[in-house]
């Protein structure tokens, strides 16, 4: 089989179309909140009136009746975090509106999305484990042998193995959206060949998201210190709506963003009208 052609991701193209994307469709996002809080209406009462309904609990000896209940809403919440996800990357990449029950979709391509993004997990968690046991145990074992430079050695190795984790999970997500979409021409193995030789394009959105975010977080800040200042009820609900929808766009858009490299990297970074 021949190799597939290695793309160039454009970091600022990519995250324009991750921002525009999540902007264009925030009321779509809200509505698929919305279905979600409202299905899981049942397992939140359960945990209220399991754990909170004397008062705070005491987390460290709850009952058994709230443990079932918190992992009941835990379950419910996950399931419907991949629902919501799937129908995300439905409506940016193929321009779906979803009909009837699947708004709240459970179906074979939720699962599939599922042991995906599971799958990757499992790769990145060999990552931490690695890190993990170069800082615990690499440490002392190095110390009889670079004296005071164990640890500074050590955490460089540390980080840049954290930028490999980092770049695999860029890569592998890639695949996610693929998952969503019925997309079987790319598969895990194409989305590896496909985004490779992308280091410092992936640094450079990196750098350029957490830019967008500090701005984000800047503009959060003003609000609450603003309020803060004016001593107004009128400013400070404006100024806790205002930081819910910067936190709702923000969340959106981390989860926009394999969405978006998925689209570059396929050529499809374009939504279907």
């Amino acid at each position: 089989m021949a190799d597939p052609i290695v793309r160039k991701l454009p970091p600022m193209t990519a995250l324009e179309f991750a921002i525009a994307s999540t902007f264009r469709h925030f009321f779509f996002g809200l509505w698929l909140a919305v279905l979600w809080v409202i299905l899981l209406l049942p397992f939140m009462a359960a945990v209220y009136f399991t754990a909170f309904r004397s008062g705070m609990p005491d987390f460290k000896a709850l009952p058994p009746a709230a443990l079932a209940a918190f992992a009941a809403l835990g379950v419910a919440a996950l399931l419907a975090s991949f629902s919501i996800m799937v129908n995300w990357h439905r409506r940016i990449l193929l321009n779906e509106k979803p009909r009837r029950l699947g708004w709240v979709r459970l179906n074979g391509v939720v699962w599939k999305y599922f042991f995906g993004f599971l799958l990757i997990v499992i790769i990145l968690g060999v990552f931490a484990g690695v890190i993990f046991g170069l800082m615990t145990y690499g440490v002392p074992a190095l110390e009889p042998h670079l004296n005071t430079m164990a640890k500074p050695v050590s955490t460089v190795v540390a980080v840049l193995l954290g930028l490999s984790g980092l770049f695999t999970w860029y890569r592998l997500s890639t695949w996610l959206p693929a998952l969503a979409t019925g997309d079987k021409d790319y598969s895990l193995g194409k989305a590896w060949r496909t985004t490779r030789k992308n280091r410092i394009r992936f640094l450079s959105f990196t750098f350029w998201l957490l830019f967008s975010l500090a701005i984000t977080g800047a503009v959060g800040a003003g609000a609450f210190f603003a309020q803060k200042a004016l001593a107004n009820g009128y400013a400070t609900a404006g100024a806790y709506a205002l930081i819910g929808i910067l936190g709702w766009l923000a969340l959106f858009l981390f989860a926009t963003v394999a969405t978006s490299h998925y689209a570059h990297f396929t050529g499809k970074s374009e939504p279907t009208e």
